[in-house]
């Protein structure tokens, strides 16, 4: 592919997605899920519940026996035994019968509702019930809320909280997910000093780095920051460290066309494969992007605006493809100007 000089955003952006690919899956626990892409259909291996169960603490009863309970008119049943949740359920509701039920005990065959207990009164071994319950009331069903084979998540779709408890009552322990990108930051220029040492008269501190690797912690990316001096031998050693240690990589500053601007200058005699440089867009018009040992390196310009404007516009949607998510993380809007006469030109407004 040829490089590609001066493109619009749209071109840069079909460029990047075009040559940026997902990462390859890995399984993960199921509790680590939340935030990365499933890879494939997520099923459930069991149901959920694993049996019916009780919603109420009550009395599993035959509805029929009840039908015409009321307040006024207590229908007398004879209480067979309890049940806790967990309890094995080896007895049987029979006509004229009810067995005390804990919310999420299973129901005992033969039952068909329950009828909570607020509704009732002990007398004993026996119980009056004082309201009816029709068939399924107060029942949590099995299966209700997973199916065995049932499709709970599909290939692609975001993992929510929500969606990982699921995964974890339909049985699944591990899952398999596009993993997020570790991303490396890194600033270059003698000018440019990591915070929180000395400054001199000149010089600024890296806060692009720091922006940069805080929008990365925004979407979950792991990743390392550097500051580099302008020095070749030091720029290439540090590339190929970060190059080695990470998926993808960040540069700021040195992405112009000067003779002190040797970021794109050492990526070049370190063989990567430049696809455009120099975008249409402002600010953040002097970003490039190449690709280096298969893996893709956003070079941005060394102005905060420009730096943050390239990264967020380009950089960012590669990146999120990395971990198979949406590459539009923001929504855009057209405006038409309220007046003629526009001028980007510096100067006091007429």
């Amino acid at each position: 592919m040829g490089r590609t000089y001066d493109i619009g955003l749209k071109e840069a952006l079909s460029l990047t997605l075009d040559a940026i690919g997902t990462l390859t899956p890995v399984p993960v626990p199921v509790h680590e899920g939340c935030g990365l892409v499933a890879s494939e259909n997520l099923t459930a291996m069991v149901d959920c519940p694993s049996a019916t169960s009780s919603l109420r603490d009550g009395y599993a009863v035959i509805s029929a026996d009840i039908e015409k309970a009321s307040r006024e008119n207590g229908v007398l049943l004879t209480v067979s035994g309890t049940l806790a949740a967990g309890d094995p359920t080896p007895k049987t509701v029979r006509q004229g019968e009810t067995i005390q039920v804990m919310t999420g005990a299973v129901i005992p065959k033969g039952a068909d509702a329950v009828v909570s207990v607020e509704f009732t009164e002990r007398q004993g071994d026996r119980v009056f019930c004082h309201r009816d319950a029709p068939p399924g009331c107060n029942l949590l069903f099995q299966g209700s809320d997973v199916t065995a084979d049932g499709l709970i998540v599909k290939r692609g779709q975001l993992l929510t909280p929500a969606l990982t408890g699921l995964l974890a009552a339909g049985g699944l322990d591990r899952v398999a997910a596009f993993p997020l990108p570790r991303v490396a930051v890194v600033a270059t220029g003698d000018e440019v000093i990591a915070p929180g040492h000395p400054i001199k008269p000149g010089q600024l501190y890296a806060s692009n780095i720091v922006t940069l690797y805080s929008w990365l912690r925004h979407f979950g990316m792991p990743g390392e920051t550097a500051v580099v001096r302008d020095d070749p031998h030091e720029l290439e050693k540090t590339f190929q460290y970060l190059l080695k240690n990470n998926d993808a990589l960040l540069t700021s500053g040195g992405a112009w066309k000067s003779e002190r601007d040797l970021t794109t200058k050492i990526l070049d005699e370190m063989g990567w494969e430049m696809l455009f440089h120099r975008v249409r867009i402002g600010p953040g018009k002097a970003v490039a992007l190449g690709i280096l040992d298969g893996k893709p390196i956003f070079c941005l310009p060394g102005g905060p605006p420009s730096n943050e404007m390239a990264f967020l516009q380009i950089a960012l949607p590669g990146l999120l493809q990395m971990a198979g998510k949406p590459t539009a993380p923001f929504p855009f809007k057209k405006v038409r100007l309220a007046e003629e006469g526009f001028s980007h030109r510096p100067g006091p407004r007429p």
